[in-house]
């Protein structure tokens, strides 16, 4: 890729969901470097991912959390909600009862949960002391609300690459 592929593009934005902007670059220091001038003081809380070329920061009043995987993890065997070893490492009992899939593809569903348990605990303050097995990832939640919490579902059209993303986010409005 040359050095000069990079944009940056709103993904989501207005009224009762947060600011999510979508940053491409091939080169990793200045994705991060552009990803981190982002976090201004438009909003007092941001979350930022990275995976490979693209970064998706999100900016809010509440507490917020994003995350974004490419789908290629999902081609790895041990990434998959049939694996016994993921499903005890990542998945709740809740999950492992009632998973909905997404594509019918196990690995997609693991990359997909994966992503919106690490956007949830971006959103709590816990990525470092995150037991994935322990937290309810928004993938499964009824309607995508838990309590004052939302969440919305990127998807491959959203953002335009092989990757998906979730926003976890606190509302105003219970």
């Amino acid at each position: 890729m040359s050095s000069d592929f990079n944009f940056e593009r709103v993904v989501l934005e207005g009224g009762e969901l947060p600011l999510v902007i979508l940053l491409t670059d091939a080169e990793p220091t200045r994705l991060e470097e552009r990803a981190r001038e982002l976090c201004d003081d438009r909003w007092p809380n941001w979350s930022r991912s990275y995976s490979g070329v693209i970064a998706l920061v999100a900016g809010w009043h509440q507490r917020v959390g994003v995350d974004v995987e490419f789908l290629h993890r999902a081609s790895d065997t041990s990434w998959s909600i049939d694996d016994m070893s993921f499903r005890s490492a990542m998945m709740t009992p809740e999950e492992r009862e009632h998973l909905p899939m997404l594509d019918d593809d196990p690995g997609a569903s693991a990359v997909n949960l994966w992503c919106s348990k690490e956007a949830l605990a971006k959103a709590l303050g816990t990525t470092r002391g995150m037991d994935p097995a322990r937290l309810t990832g928004a993938a499964m939640w009824d309607h995508l609300r838990r309590g004052a919490w939302r969440a919305t579902f990127l998807d491959l059209l959203t953002l335009e690459y092989d990757a998906i993303g979730w926003l976890v986010y606190e509302s105003r409005w219970p």
